[in-house]
């Protein structure tokens, strides 16, 4: 695991560091549904898979930062 950030999000944080503040228009989960840190209320990330499953697999977590990239001031695939 890389840390509490889902790896969804990673491109976006690397594009710009307000990105969520923006697209959330200051509210804490964005318009899709997402924290900051890239997460449901239940810990399920955009690309659907739980905050835990990235703890224990390395691999998940590599491939799905692969997947994802950063567009029209969100993540996305």
């Amino acid at each position: 695991m890389r840390g509490k950030y889902s790896p969804t999000v990673s491109e976006a944080y690397a594009a710009d560091q307000n990105w969520h503040d923006t697209y959330a228009d200051g509210n804490w989960y964005d318009p899709d549904g997402y924290d900051s840190y890239g997460y449901d209320e239940n810990d399920i990330d955009r690309a659907g898979n739980h905050e835990n499953d990235y703890m224990s697999d390395e691999d998940l977590y590599m491939d799905v930062y692969s997947d994802w990239g950063f567009s029209d001031g969100k993540p996305s695939t």
